[in-house]
């Protein structure tokens, strides 16, 4: 049977809108695929980053807890109801967020009472503190079990959090893989409607087809930047690092003296890696002086001692090289300082450390130690986060000396 032109056109035009249908219904179902799991990534993106809120607040007002009770400084108190107030915000959060999930709340069942009961024994060292003096508050300490120890909340925040990785993994695989269909989809369907557009368009004169033919190509194969939504954690943290620098710079900016210098870098600038211990030291590879310690109690490591012997050998590497000295795991801080195999008296300080140097052109003046209960590997952003923190630091320290007492 032969077509005319007209019935030609009429066949082509009629299959490729009839593609062009399909294509708009495959792309709104895919579209729309997307949108939920877009709301579901944000959903457990936003849990994962309520557990982190829970473990590090709570670290947060155990480093209160343990600087009032060294110092019997009040200003250690300022930021514990603070936190207290974010770790209960969080909870409830996740108590909603989890109505559907069993073994999240189960394990949520589990979580809410510990840390509640931590609130109640840091308060509880802190009365006594102001009650019975120091070392009743240190002995009460020590029986404590600190968040990132082995009966703390945090293999349980950690649990949860592995879960909702695992689901947020899930979830953007499946994201990707609908964007990828639905992109191919599209640029195979597009194509083939060109295709029968043009073989319809064949008895018009040559001009009318070229203006078509152009016009179709811009419209049918436009791109669709929508479908390559990315969302990483790593982007999150790397966030938060820059809020945290940010802070820093902002609380550094003023007059400072050294002791502020190293109040900012510990409250400020630590807590996004969540370590145990935190000192600043200042002096030289030969003598180092304590400047200021947050963390897990370590009488030799006071506010104005002499860094001890064992301890000063991976911060006076660290002023040497101008580099930090990172060490990820008991076994390699075991090879490589032996006598620091175990320095802190509850143990929960044990693990991975590293030693920053605190520097300014080629000046050197003293050293950050941050100190993890557990192993732990370091990101190459993370790394980059602590050598910025030494120069901030460092940079600091050099103009702390004009606002000294009696300077």
């Amino acid at each position: 049977m032969q077509f005319t032109w007209v019935q030609k056109l009429s066949i082509g035009t009629g299959a490729a809108l009839g593609l062009l249908a399909l294509m708009g219904f495959v792309s709104y179902v895919s579209i729309h695929q997307m949108i939920g799991g877009q709301q579901a990534v944000a959903a457990t993106n936003t849990n994962i980053s309520r557990l982190d809120v829970v473990v590090a607040r709570t670290v947060d007002a155990e480093n209160a807890q343990r600087g009032f009770v060294t110092t019997a400084d009040e200003q250690y108190l300022e930021p514990l109801n603070a936190a207290f107030s974010d770790v209960e915000d969080a909870i409830q959060g996740l108590m909603k967020a989890t109505e559907d999930d069993p073994d999240q709340r189960h394990n949520l069942d589990k979580l809410a009472p510990m840390v509640s009961k931590r609130f109640k024994e840091i308060n509880a060292v802190i009365a006594m503190r102001k009650r019975a003096g120091l070392d009743s508050a240190v002995a009460a300490l020590k029986g404590q079990s600190a968040v990132r120890g082995r009966d703390g909340i945090g293999p349980i925040a950690t649990k949860m959090r592995d879960e909702e990785l695992r689901v947020l993994g899930e979830r953007t695989r499946a994201m990707t893989t609908t964007g990828s269909t639905a992109l191919r989809v599209i640029l195979g369907g597009s194509i083939f409607a060109l295709i029968l557009a043009l073989f319809a368009l064949q008895p018009l004169r040559p001009s009318v087809e070229r203006r078509l033919t152009q016009r179709l190509s811009q419209v049918l194969v436009a791109p669709l930047p929508e479908l390559q939504l990315t969302m990483t954690e790593a982007a999150r943290h790397a966030g938060d690092r820059l809020v945290r620098l940010q802070q820093v710079i902002a609380a550094l900016n003023g007059p400072a003296t050294k002791a502020d210098v190293a109040q900012a870098l510990l409250a400020r600038g630590a807590p996004p890696l969540v370590a145990s211990l935190g000192l600043v030291a200042v002096g030289d590879t030969s003598s180092l002086t304590v400047l200021r310690a947050l963390g897990d109690v370590v009488p030799h490591l006071a506010v104005g001692s002499t860094v001890p012997s064992n301890l000063v050998a991976p911060l006076a590497e660290s002023l040497r090289t101008r580099e930090p000295v990172v060490i990820e795991s008991r076994a390699e801080r075991s090879a490589r300082f032996p006598s620091l195999a175990r320095f802190s008296e509850t143990g929960t300080s044990d693990g991975a450390f590293v030693a920053v140097p605190l520097v300014e052109d080629d000046n050197s003046y003293g050293a950050l130690l941050l100190a993890f209960a557990d192993n732990r590997v370091f990101s190459d952003d993370e790394r980059a986060y602590l050598a910025t923190l030494g120069r901030l630091g460092g940079q600091a320290i050099a103009r702390a000396g004009a606002f000294e007492p009696g300077a």
